[in-house]
């Protein structure tokens, strides 16, 4: 057996914890002596650890064998094939030029933002799709713009207007939302580009930069003629509801409602994009982390609404599952919204609600 500690994007199912695994608030994630699997590795990177230590049998790497490639395009392929994808993009490019554009502006000058003019950047992005399914089909095809600041605030913008609808917002609160979704994380402009964008562990002293991106992110907005809801977003959108957020660990009722709607559309972008540390984790599996470890870190009320939602734009969509079966979501259950009823393609129903050692991992 072989011990070292290593990043999360090199762990895999079958390993063995050595240590105890904390999160940033030393509340533990894993005991030492855990057999890791498909679905403790995902917790992992829902509580963005960056670095574990396990002990692994080391194999011998048996002859590489020369075969033919397979030909198999996958969706996320099928989708960026299409014109509406390349329409999408295009909107897309343009829009997050103008909004870079305005923000770094805005921080270097303090001058009052041009509120319109980002809520119609917004809706020009939005304005290219048919549907709620197409859009989350074009935001997992759009992860090749490598930026974790304007490229996720428009991401989170474009997620909040729908999330809005789903609350039955009216027009002026859905705009305050959207905006408070694309400035939530304006305070990283003052956070050196080498810690935001660096590959490998962050110091504590470097961590503890980033998370001053929420108080600077504040002062910059509450100075402005703007509704007070988005400053605070900035500030609250790392709270959680259980104590254990930054930067004032409030509980639930101490949080705005909107810095906590803003908080699930934010870990929801985060969790389905690269970082350096990982590779995009599937929407659906997103939703499974969740259901599982998020109803007490999240307000119910909204985590639940947007769970429902995202996942029925998935209706009729086929899957991958963790045993390596493929089949198609058809029945959302109301009281487990991120375990479906899935048809695998001997027409044999699962019900992922009972079956809970099945999970989707992939979307095919």
């Amino acid at each position: 057996m072989k011990t070292e500690k290593i990043t999360i994007a090199k762990v895999k199912p079958g390993m063995v914890l050595t240590e105890d695994v904390y999160n940033t608030v030393d509340q533990l994630v894993l005991s030492a002596g855990t057999v890791l699997s498909d679905h403790s590795i995902t917790r992992l990177k829902f509580y963005s650890i960056r670095e574990v230590t396990v002990s692994y049998e080391v194999k011998k790497r048996p002859p590489r064998q020369k075969k033919e490639p397979e030909k198999f395009v996958s969706y996320t392929e099928f989708v960026k094939k299409s014109d509406d994808f390349k329409n999408f993009s295009n909107a897309y490019t343009s829009s997050l030029n103008s909004v870079e554009d305005r923000m770094r502006a805005f921080a270097a000058t303090g001058k009052d933002l041009d509120t319109e003019a980002l809520l119609n950047n917004v809706a020009d992005v939005y304005s290219t799709v048919a549907s709620h399914g197409q859009l989350f089909d074009m935001l997992m095809c759009i992860r090749d713009l490598d930026d974790i600041t304007f490229v996720h605030g428009l991401n989170v913008a474009i997620i909040c207007t729908v999330f809005a609808q789903w609350l039955g917002f009216n027009r002026k609160d859905s705009d305050i939302l959207i905006l408070s979704g694309l400035l939530h994380d304006i305070g990283k402009l003052s956070v050196p580009e080498n810690i935001l964008k660096k590959k490998g562990a962050l110091t504590e002293d470097e961590f503890n930069i980033i998370k001053g991106h929420s108080k600077a992110g504040y002062d910059l907005l509450k100075g402005i003629n703007i509704d007070s809801r988005i400053p605070l977003a900035a500030l609250q959108h790392h709270e959680r509801s259980d104590g254990s957020g930054y930067p004032d660990g409030l509980m639930a009722s101490h949080i705005n409602e909107y810095a906590k709607i803003v908080a699930i559309a934010d870990v929801y972008d985060a969790m389905t994009a690269a970082r350096s540390y990982r590779g995009p984790i599937c929407p659906l599996e997103v939703l499974n982390i969740f259901e599982n470890d998020g109803l007490s870190k999240y307000d119910p009320k909204y985590l639940l609404t947007f769970m429902e939602h995202v996942i029925s734009t998935y209706l009729n969509q086929y899957v991958l599952l963790s045993n390596g079966q493929i089949g198609e979501i058809v029945m959302v259950n109301k009281h487990s919204p991120a375990r479906p009823i899935v048809r695998l393609l001997n027409s044999e129903c699962i019900d992922l609600s009972t079956e809970r050692d099945i999970n989707i991992v992939g979307i095919v």
